[in-house]
């Protein structure tokens, strides 16, 4: 139970993160949200790491600490790229397929969910790709084979990025994600010193939700790594990433967004999985 409750927070939290980021993107810009954000999770994690004051851990956990801050910006642009290039209702749930990943590489490793925690498994990935499903208004639309390929890619290095954390989290969980963080904090900063966009002048006020995107999302990674080692991956990795049905669901609370019919049935689904899941 206590794994599933990590993974449930994680995927709490990196929904709270997605949802933050995507208003904050659209008033102050994607380079903003990326630069304080991952400024704010290096510092707080090395905060963490700093306090507890243990050595680094031992060979292999920094090669996939800075495995996991790799693919992760390798996630980011690709993710991005893909949704800003492409159709939201297909980029979405084919980035949803990241979880085969993280399910295989457990399965591969001698895991053997139950019978009902397959059965949550599988309701929880629908749940996921339905969730992640954007409105057409009603129109067919036809993706482009370069979007399509961007988020299969982001997908791939999605959930890379999640066995990377996991492997990582086995020696000592603070300091996978810093290690991971710090790795993918320098390697916007060179993006950012060799592009050079324009950032926009902000207040204090605007600051806050900026640096509550980096708390909640280094806070989904520390749960995903703390819950990696508490279950199954294959089972973890599922419950972590129905973060689309949290974000929907705030879109739905704070800004009154309709769901569609098939969002609504995903969000259904992603909590039935939920359930097998907590009494398997």
């Amino acid at each position: 139970m206590l794994a599933i409750a990590l993974a449930l927070a994680a995927s709490m939290s990196v929904g709270t993160a997605d949802f933050l980021a995507g208003s904050q993107a659209r008033r102050h810009g994607l380079w903003t949200v990326i630069i304080v954000s991952q400024l704010t999770g290096s510092a707080w994690t090395a905060a963490v790491v700093l306090a507890r004051g243990e050595p680094v851990p031992p060979w292999p956990a920094p090669l996939w600490s800075v495995l996991a801050g790799i693919t992760a910006v390798f996630a980011i642009w690709l993710g991005y790229r893909a949704l800003q290039i492409g159709v939201m209702a297909i980029a979405g749930p084919l980035m949803a397929l990241s979880i085969v990943i993280p399910v295989g590489f457990g399965l591969s490793r001698g895991e053997r969910p139950s019978s009902l925690q397959t059965a949550g498994i599988a309701l929880a990935l629908l749940g996921v790709m339905l969730a992640s499903s954007e409105r057409t208004a009603g129109r067919r639309v036809a993706p482009s084979k370069r979007s399509v390929a961007l988020a299969l890619a982001a997908a791939l290095f999605i959930g890379i990025n999640m066995v990377c954390y996991a492997q990582a989290a086995r020696q000592d969980v603070s300091w996978s994600v810093f290690m991971a963080r710090a790795t993918s904090t320098i390697l916007f900063a060179a993006a950012y010193v060799s592009l050079r966009p324009r950032l926009p002048r902000l207040t204090a006020t605007s600051l806050v939700p900026l640096i509550a995107i980096g708390v909640f999302d280094t806070g989904s990674n520390a749960l995903f790594s703390l819950a990696s080692t508490k279950g199954y991956l294959s089972v973890v990795s599922v419950l972590s990433s129905i973060y689309p049905v949290f974000t929907a669901a705030l879109a739905y609370i704070v800004l009154e967004e309709r769901l569609a019919p098939w969002q609504l049935l995903g969000v259904g689904s992603a909590l039935a999985g939920v359930g097998l899941l907590a009494v398997a």
